[in-house]
């Protein structure tokens, strides 16, 4: 699932839980722009605990943990730049 899409289901999740209630279409692009911050955000967190994971875990092997931790954060910030490009 690409993020977009991701973005997307979420937002009409949300719109169509909010039926009763007619927004503008700013308003529709806020939760939209919301969502899409609440994303990074969560991506942020997830990476944070993947990299603490794999340096507690690979304490013998510090050059894996090393390595696992350069290849997170890559996609992390992969991530985070496509998430901007959304916007």
């Amino acid at each position: 699932m690409s993020v977009q899409s991701s973005i997307d289901d979420t937002t009409a999740a949300i719109m169509d839980a909010l039926s009763t209630h007619d927004l503008s279409d700013e308003e529709k692009e806020k939760v939209s722009a919301l969502v899409g911050q609440l994303l990074m955000k969560t991506v942020e967190k997830t990476t944070k605990n993947h990299v603490e994971t794999a340096v507690n875990c690979c304490g013998p092997e510090i050059d894996l943990a090393h390595q696992l931790r350069e290849e997170i954060n890559r996609k992390k910030e992969l991530l985070i730049s496509n998430l901007k490009a959304l916007r």
